[in-house]
C-alpha cells in the first residue's frame, strides 16, 4: 500500500503538468493541442511504450526445444 501512495503522489503532479503543457495556449506557455490532440499524443506515447516492452520481452525469451519426443 505504501508503494501505491508513493507512486500516486509522485506521478499525479507530473501528469497534471504534462496535461497543462499539452492543452494550454501558446500565450500561456503550452503547446495548444487541445484535449483531442493531447489524448492522441498520450495514446501514442503509451503505444510506443507497449511496443518497446513487447519487442524487448520477445528478445529475452529463450526458446528451448521440447522434450515431447522423450516422453514416449
Amino acid at each position: 500500500m505504501l508503494l501505491f501512495w508513493i507512486g500516486f503522489v509522485l506521478t499525479r503532479p507530473f501528469g497534471a503538468t504534462l496535461g497543462d503543457v499539452l492543452t494550454k495556449s501558446h500565450e500561456k506557455g503550452g503547446l495548444n493541442f487541445g484535449t483531442i490532440g493531447s489524448s492522441i499524443v498520450l495514446v501514442s506515447i503509451l503505444g510506443v511504450c507497449i511496443l518497446f516492452t513487447a519487442l524487448r520481452q520477445r528478445r529475452l525469451i529463450v526458446v528451448t526445444p521440447s522434450n515431447d519426443a522423450n516422453d514416449e
